[in-house]
Order: structure tokens, then C-alpha cells, then sequence
């Protein structure tokens, strides 16, 4: 694996360099953040602390949610998935055709649900947030068939990372599914605000499923050797795929049942757990805590923000293992305020964090400082800080009540 952002990022092929296509899913992503995700951050608290809380408003946390996991997070991670699939698979992009496709009706759904969404009780809006969600489930399943294309090579060697990549595309394409059915029902029903269990069904299958399996793909191929770690057996990288897969279809399917009405809260404790479990044993071959680093000299200083985005994940597997244990053996469930606490650990910590970080690791386009000065230590270390403080207070802080 390269030790530095120019080898990292050095293109395998003429023909993947020449189509760039990860870029307009980074710059997209960013536009959304910072016009969408983190301007309703700011709003949605002020409206609050005014009393203006009704439907619309209800409707637009939601609407931030989703622009800041699939608007930022969702998007970011596509477009560095686009370049290292074709890595990962050995080869080339394969039917980027697809992927530009499934770009544009991304922006677009996110778009027509960002604008639909709040108004829905009008007619036209209501369709507009509908259609929004259908064309987002018409990208993640262009996505999909590219991505799976692409790594095909690798699957049918039965490579851990390039299996963990593809299914967290799987789990894209499953929440995208859940979306499309439950805001035309809303649509519908003239209805602007999707049911709380719904939700955060949606949520969780695309941090656990999605952003979750993703980042393992990568990380299982290249944060150990940053961390002087020996390459994971493949026994080890089967077994993270195990237990992740099952504790999601575990967690997934008794959400469902309970969604129906059927008594299933120990498949989603059970589930909750296995995760955790398989998140360990991801992040036991990663070695983040030793001192040893095999950093290039330029890359040095974001060993630091690394270390912390792998101790939140750590975390993160810990408590989501112990909690649903625990929630397993009394019969009930993890507490809302303790699972709450648990993904704001993992988005903040992890996916945030993480976001950053790698992203000056593998993209040149954010690592271009290191190529002509030394950059300043002072950032990468204010950036951990930063974001461990967020941590504390939006994870820690509840966890301790």
C-alpha cells in the first residue's frame, strides 16, 4: 500500500485518470454540507429556541439529516469509493457511464427532497419529495451495478475488502429502497414527516450498512500497513464480514418485523451486538495504538486525527457490543438516549472525522500543501481536538446522563 498521498492516489489506469468522475461527488458533496446540512444546523436550534417548532420545522431536521449523511457524508464516500474501486478490483471504473448517471440523479433527488420535504401538505411538493426519493434510489442502483462491475475481479477471489466495499453499496441501495416506499406513502397521504422508528431505521442502515462496510473495505487494505501492522488474514477479513453482514440483516429484518407489529426486539439487540462485535475485530488489525507509524515524512501529522477517527470507531464498536448484550439479556432494547449518544459517536468521531482525514491521505486534491511545503503540524492536531470535543460533548456528555 503507498505511504503517501501522491503514491496513494496515483492513478492505475490513463483512462481512469482521464474521467476525474470522483471529483464532482466531492464538490457536490461539500456544496451540500455548507449550504444545506450545516446552515440548517444553525437554523433549526434558532427556530427552536424561538418556539417556531411545527410540522415544517419537524420536517426540516429530517431533511438536514439526510443532507448531511447522503448530501456530505454519502456523497464524499461515493466519490472516493470512485476512485479506489477501480484499485480494489484490479482494473478500471467499469461502466462509468453509470456513475455519472447515478451522480446526477443523486443531486437531483437530494435536491427534490430538500425542497419538497418541508412543504409537503401541498400537492406538488409532496410529489416533488417523492420523486426525490425514487430518483435517489435510481443512483444508488446505478452506483451499485458500476461499483459491483468493477470489483468483480476481486469478489470472485473472495478479497475481504473488496467484498466489505460491495456490500456496504448493497445496504446503499436497501435504504434507498426503504425511502422510495416510505416517502410515496407519505405523498400520499399528504404527509411531510416520516414516522421517528422509520427514521431512524433509515439512518442506522446508512451509517451501519453503508458508511460502515465502506470505510471497513478501505481500511482493511490500508490502515494496517500505516500502523506497521501485518496484512489481515483472510480468515480475519471473512470474519468481520461475517458478523457485520449478519448483525445488520439481523438488525434490519427485526426493525422491520417490529415495524409490523411483530415482537422482534431481541433480532435487533442481537443484531446491535454482533455489529459491535464485528467492529472490533475490524479495528484489531488495524494497530492504531502503537507507536510505530510508516507515515511518509509529509503525512506524519494526520497520524494524530487517524488515530482518533480509529479510537472513535473502537468506541463505537464497544458500546454498540455491550449495549446490545446488555438490552439482549434484560429482553428489551437499547435505550434511545444511549443509542443516540452511541451514533453521534460514530458520526462525529468516525465518519466526520474520518472524512477529513483520509480524504488528505488519498486525494491529491486535498493533499496538494504537502507536495510543495511541509505542512503545519498545529492543524491536523487543532482538527483532532476539535472534533474529540464534539465528541465528548454531543456522545459522552448523554452517555453519563
Amino acid at each position: 500500500m503507498a505511504r503517501d498521498a501522491r503514491q496513494t492516489a496515483a492513478p492505475a489506469t490513463g483512462e481512469d485518470s482521464a474521467a476525474d468522475s470522483h471529483l464532482r461527488f466531492i464538490y457536490a458533496a461539500l456544496l451540500f454540507a455548507t449550504a444545506g446540512g450545516f446552515a440548517l444546523a444553525i437554523w433549526l436550534p434558532v427556530q427552536a429556541a424561538l418556539g417556531h417548532m411545527d410540522v415544517s420545522w419537524l420536517a426540516a431536521a429530517q431533511v438536514h439529516g439526510h443532507l448531511q449523511v447522503l448530501g456530505f457524508a454519502g456523497l464524499f464516500v461515493l466519490g472516493v469509493a470512485t476512485k479506489l474501486a477501480p484499485r480494489f478490483g484490479g482494473g478500471r471504473l467499469r461502466r462509468p457511464a453509470l456513475v455519472n448517471a447515478a451522480f446526477w440523479c443523486l443531486v437531483a433527488g437530494l435536491l427534490a427532497r430538500t425542497i419538497g420535504q418541508p412543504s409537503a401538505a401541498h400537492a406538488p411538493f409532496a410529489l416533488l419529495m417523492a420523486g426525490g426519493a425514487l430518483l435517489e434510489l435510481a443512483g444508488a442502483t446505478m452506483f451499485t451495478v458500476s461499483a459491483a462491475l468493477t470489483l468483480r475481479p476481486s469478489v470472485a477471489e473472495g478479497a475481504p475488502n473488496a467484498l466489505l466495499m460491495l456490500s456496504g453499496m448493497a445496504w446503499l441501495v436497501v435504504q434507498a429502497t426503504l425511502g422510495a416506499v416510505w416517502f410515496s406513502q407519505l405523498a400520499l397521504d399528504g404527509a411531510g414527516v416520516l414516522r421517528s422508528d422509520r427514521d431512524g431505521l433509515l439512518v442506522s442502515v446508512q451509517f451501519y450498512g453503508f458508511l460502515l462496510c465502506v470505510f471497513s473495505g478501505v481500511g482493511l487494505r490500508t490502515f494496517p500497513s500505516f500502523f506497521g501492522m501485518p496484512q489481515p488474514s483472510v480468515r480475519l477479513g471473512y470474519a468481520t464480514f461475517v458478523l457485520l453482514q449478519g448483525g445488520l440483516l439481523l438488525w434490519v429484518g427485526g426493525s422491520l418485523l417490529v415495524l409490523a407489529d411483530v415482537e422482534a426486539g431481541w433480532a435487533i439487540a442481537a443484531g446491535q451486538a454482533l455489529v459491535g462485535v464485528g467492529v472490533l475485530t475490524l479495528v484489531s488489525t488495524f494497530g492504531w495504538w502503537r507507536r510505530e507509524t510508516r507515515f511518509a515524512v509529509a503525512s506524519q501529522p494526520l497520524a494524530w486525527p487517524l488515530r482518533a477517527t480509529l479510537a472513535m470507531l473502537t468506541l463505537t464498536g464497544l458500546l454498540l457490543g455491550v449495549s446490545g448484550i446488555e438490552a439482549l439479556a434484560r429482553g428489551g432494547a437499547i435505550s434511545g438516549a444511549r443509542f443516540d449518544a452511541i451514533r453521534h459517536i460514530f458520526a462525529l468521531g468516525v465518519i466526520t472525522q474520518g472524512i477529513v482525514t483520509m480524504a488528505q491521505l488519498i486525494l491529491p486534491e486535498f493533499a496538494s500543501e504537502r507536495f510543495v511545503r511541509p505542512p503545519r503540524r498545529w492543524r491536523s492536531g487543532a482538527l483532532a481536538s476539535a472534533l474529540v470535543g464534539a465528541v465528548v460533548l454531543r456522545g459522552f456528555v448523554p452517555l453519563l446522563g
